[in-house]
């Protein structure tokens, strides 16, 4: 019974170490064309995404209304302050400001000189897109589509390489992006 038990795991052991059939080319053993196509996208993918530079935070809500941005400019930094309120269904008018903002998410890509930025729990974005100059470090703000009806997805197209803050505030509620020249 015991020699049973010894030969039994040792089975295991050898069928537990086999990823494959003996007829499978093994995937790691190849010509390098088919390794560096398999692997290289991954690598490079990483390496991109490294760059990346993550804002997060709010609350999770729902009926905000993201009703004005407020642009601050100076001779080499930008300031653009998000500010929340209650979403009154129309858009017609601005609802009363709020203490909190919803959550959010703000990647700031170097390599693309781009600000994604993505907001929770807002049924609305009446706020009007403001134009820059041709000597601001900000191109334009845009609309992407997002399939969530709480939520919206935009970004800001810069001109230069900058530093980039995103923050929120509360009592009233707001989100703060910094921009500044390096």
């Amino acid at each position: 019974m015991k020699r049973l038990l010894i030969y039994s795991s040792i089975l295991v052991f050898f069928m537990a170490c086999e990823t494959g059939y003996k007829t499978d080319t093994n995937s790691t053993v190849g010509d390098d064309t088919t390794f560096n196509d398999r692997y290289a996208p991954k690598a490079e993918y990483i390496e991109r995404e490294s760059l990346a530079t993550k804002f997060t935070g709010g609350v999770s809500s729902d009926g905000l209304d993201l009703g004005t941005i407020r642009v601050h400019e100076q001779e080499d930094s930008i300031r653009l302050v998000f500010d929340s309120y209650k979403w009154n269904e129309t858009n017609e008018f601005l609802g009363e400001k709020v203490d909190r903002v919803g959550t959010y998410y703000f990647t700031y890509l170097p390599e693309k000189q781009l600000i994604s930025a993505v907001i929770h729990g807002y049924r609305g974005f009446s706020a009007k897109l403001p134009n820059f100059s041709k000597d601001s470090l900000i191109e334009k703000i845009y609309f992407d589509e997002y399939l969530d009806d709480n939520g919206y997805r935009f970004f800001i197209k810069l001109r230069y390489d900058v530093d980039v803050k995103v923050f929120d505030l509360q009592n009233p509620g707001r989100v703060v992006a910094d921009i500044s020249m390096l």
